[in-house]
């Protein structure tokens, strides 16, 4: 099972709790540095799924999505076409712009094998690609333009952290939305968390700060976090009333968040057709 490489709704909604495998974010990282990895569509020559079928799905639940590869078999279900994009071609959700209004709602499920020579899951962003060209039209070109950004910083009086053992283990776990662990994790990773899985926009680490750190987060959420991953945050019942995010990292962790705009490369649909059902 490899699904890791892929940046899904799905893959927040399964694993948030794990913190979706802590933050191997790719397309974050290339949108801060100004550069998405070259994506072209897929030629005739390039691998391709031998089977596969796509169906819309009844009852739309973007808490059941998930992605999973199996030997030759690959399966993705409760995705919309968007979340199919993000893992084809390693772009954020907002990088992504156009398109009408059902490709970030629709949900589908799709199930394709790949052929006996093909190498899953090392080509199977590849076989996406060609198999979104194919079923659902799609076309689309790349363009710059200017989104907002929060700049992770340190606070005045400075940071309250505690830096991590050489060679503890490393990871992240949440109790629930708005109490979070973070254990032998350097800052960068602490950044692209709060941009992928909490907040609406990219976040870059500008602490300066080196190494690894062990704290925890406690915060009360507002109904726009997390909401990038189709989740609703909600706190346990009988927790204490928390502070707001940015007041809690603040306080808590001695750093803050600067609303910024940096340049970044945008996927711009073009064209895209509904696929017929199969």
């Amino acid at each position: 099972m490899a699904v890791c490489r892929f940046l899904s709704r799905g893959e927040l909604a399964g694993r948030f709790l794990l913190c979706c495998a802590m933050l191997v974010v790719t397309s974050l990282t290339a949108l801060a540095q100004n550069a998405l990895p070259a994506a072209r569509p897929s030629q005739s020559k390039s691998p391709a799924f031998e089977v596969a079928t796509i169906k819309p799905v009844k009852n739309p639940d973007p808490n059941r999505a998930y992605d999973r590869t199996d030997g030759r078999h690959f399966s993705a279900h409760h995705m919309t076409l968007r979340d199919l994009i993000m893992m084809a071609y390693h772009v954020d959700a907002r990088q992504i712009a156009g398109g009408p209004a059902w490709v970030p709602s629709d949900e589908y499920d799709l199930e394709a094998v790949a052929g006996e020579e093909s190498r899953l899951p090392d080509q199977a962003q590849e076989m996406l690609k060609k198999l979104l060209a194919e079923r659902f039209q799609l076309a689309f070109h790349r363009e710059q333009r200017t989104l907002p950004a929060y700049a992770l910083t340190i606070a005045k009086g400075g940071p309250k952290l505690k830096a991590a053992e050489a060679g503890a283990r490393s990871g992240a776990s949440c109790e629930h939305f708005g109490t979070c662990n973070f254990r032998n994790e350097p800052l960068e990773h602490f950044a692209k968390w709060l941009a992928y899985a909490v907040l609406d926009r990219p976040v870059i680490d500008k602490t300066g700060l080196a190494g690894s750190f062990d704290f925890t987060l406690r915060w009360t959420p507002d109904e726009s976090q997390f909401s990038t991953s189709g989740l609703r945050a909600s706190q346990a019942a009988g927790d204490a009333i928390m502070p707001p995010l940015f007041v809690a990292l603040k306080e808590q962790l001695g750093l803050k968040l600067e609303a910024q705009k940096i340049p970044a490369e945008v996927f711009v649909i073009d064209h895209v057709e509904r696929p017929l059902e199969n």
